[in-house]
């Protein structure tokens, strides 16, 4: 059964050169492209995963129309852009095509098939109790800095010795398949650390693949034998100071064509944070909707990407890999700078004014969505299981999700403010309200769908529902039974239809 369709416009027919069943190959020349189009119920519809261009020169206005009206990131060129006519040049760049340099057919699809694959592939190494196996050594002092993080500090020695060792699962590397590495972690000047990722075979050492010296601080490849049975990260350090390790971001590479998402974002703070976002100027006109992830225990991406996709409108979608969950995509200065600029970028990049920009998030979600709405005055808002009292919900120790306790609100706490006591509670709890008071509520439109024995902070709901009364916001309000992390479903089809609703007053002019 082929995974992905393939649309393939040019002056000479591949499909017969295709040499996998993985790819359902369909071709015609620009001037059938219209013919081909209009045998569809709806001519404007993309009804192929992706569109392949394969000549080198191209002038032709039908097409240059067509992609304008595709989705984004669905059309692949091989030609140089400057063998285009304008109008396709400017429609490439615009909808996010992507261009190979590999030319011939087996190349062509083979990349497809490698890079441009469904779905999204990263997870987290973490330095957990359960994952991290430290080496006994007196001479070091090893201090655990919430559940997932590791502090340590000593004498190291000239040499880089072994200090532990990370647990690993076989399914983290498909055979022969490539992931995008990326440790996260801190270092006083006089200490280093080292990453030696180790793969057996039949109880035999097969392959070693060392991260040192620069290529520890950046994102780096590493590629799995092709046939292999288990792997270990084995953790070295060398030198004199103090290591503080939290992850080892692993993601399936998609060689340059994006993150998770072909076409996702990867942005970096100074101080190693990453900011990974999703941008797409959607189908149609409209209001731009910014979306915050919500809790992510084991994975890392992007969410909701088929229910925004199926409305239309642009779209810019953050995740926040930084803890177990995530740490609600707030933190320094920077950090917080960085998230603010992606979001002014997309919006003056489709010429919106700041009530032309729906903030939309769920659980995790939901407090940068009020938060960033404040800090570019927007004014609306699509919520759902809000969490508000940053420092009351990090204070839990014994949280548990779904009935197990996975303490990452204590990682989040570490990740905000650098300790784990409990002084910073009532500073945390005080972050959100003067970014919610930079919003000019006398338009504002806010809907929120509420759990109503919500056991993550559903006591603080009632300080925001207050606080909304107070200044006379217009609040569509949905509430259901349940806990916290139940009625998904609902949860998804509430946010849908009244980010829809919002969107249509908008273009009426309504919030003016």
């Amino acid at each position: 059964m082929a995974h992905l369709s393939i649309l393939q416009i040019g002056g000479t027919d591949w499909t017969d050169q295709i040499q996998t069943d993985a790819l359902d190959w369909h071709y015609t020349t620009s001037l059938d492209l219209p013919v081909l189009l209009a045998r569809q119920q709806d001519p404007s519809f993309l009804a192929y995963t992706y569109v392949l261009l394969t000549d080198p020169v191209i002038d032709s206005l039908v097409i240059a129309r067509q992609v304008q009206d595709w989705p984004m990131y669905r059309v692949i060129y091989l030609g140089d852009l400057q063998n285009f006519n304008p109008e396709l040049q400017q429609a490439l760049q615009q909808r996010g095509a992507f261009y190979f340099e590999e030319k011939t057919t087996d190349e062509v699809s083979e990349r497809i098939l490698r890079d441009l694959y469904l779905g999204q592939a990263g997870f987290p190494t973490r330095f957990s109790e359960d994952q991290f196996v430290p080496v006994t050594n007196y001479g070091w002092h090893l201090e655990r800095t919430g559940r997932f993080s590791v502090q340590l500090s000593g004498d190291f020695g000239k040499d880089f010795v072994q200090v532990g060792t990370l647990k690993t699962y076989p399914g983290d590397f498909i055979p022969g398949q490539e992931n995008l590495i990326y440790f996260d972690y801190q270092r006083s000047e006089q200490a280093e650390v080292a990453l030696c990722f180790v793969f057996y075979n039949n109880g035999n050492l097969q392959q070693m693949q060392m991260l040192q010296g620069k290529s520890i601080d950046q994102v780096t490849a590493i590629k799995a034998p092709a046939k292999y049975q288990d792997y270990q990260i084995l953790v070295l350090a060398k030198g004199h100071g103090t290591l503080d390790m939290h992850n080892v971001h692993q993601r399936k590479s998609r060689h340059g064509l994006g993150y998770f998402l072909p076409g996702g974002q990867r942005d970096l703070t100074e101080d190693g944070q990453e900011v990974l976002s999703y941008f797409n100027r959607g189908g149609k006109k409209g209001p731009l909707v910014v979306l915050f992830a919500g809790t992510r225990l084991h994975v890392e991406g992007f969410e909701m990407m088929g229910p925004l996709a199926d409305i239309g409108y642009p779209r810019l979608l953050f995740t926040d890999p930084r803890a177990q969950g995530g740490a609600f995509m707030v933190g320094n200065e920077d950090y917080e700078a960085l998230v603010t600029k992606k979001i002014e970028q997309a919006r003056q990049d489709l010429g919106l004014e700041k009530n032309e920009v729906i903030f939309v998030g769920y659980s995790m979600g939901s407090y940068p969505a009020m938060y960033y709405a404040g800090k570019i005055g927007a004014s609306h808002l699509v919520l759902a299981k809000p969490i508000i009292n940053l420092g009351t919900f990090t204070a839990q120790g014994e949280f548990a999700h779904r009935g197990q306790n996975y303490d990452w609100p204590l990682d989040v706490r570490y990740i905000l403010t650098g300790r784990l006591d409990l002084a910073a509670t009532k500073q945390l709890d005080g972050k959100l309200w003067p970014m919610l008071d930079q919003i000019s509520w006398t338009n504002a439109a806010v809907s929120l769908f509420t759990m109503d024995q919500d056991h993550y902070d559903g006591q603080s709901l009632g300080e925001l529902l207050a606080y909304l009364d107070d200044h006379h916001v217009n609040v569509h309000r949905l509430r259901q039974a349940g806990l916290h992390e139940e009625k998904v479903d609902e949860m998804i089809n509430f946010l849908s239809t009244e980010i829809k609703q919002q969107a249509r007053k908008i273009q009426r002019g309504e919030w003016n």
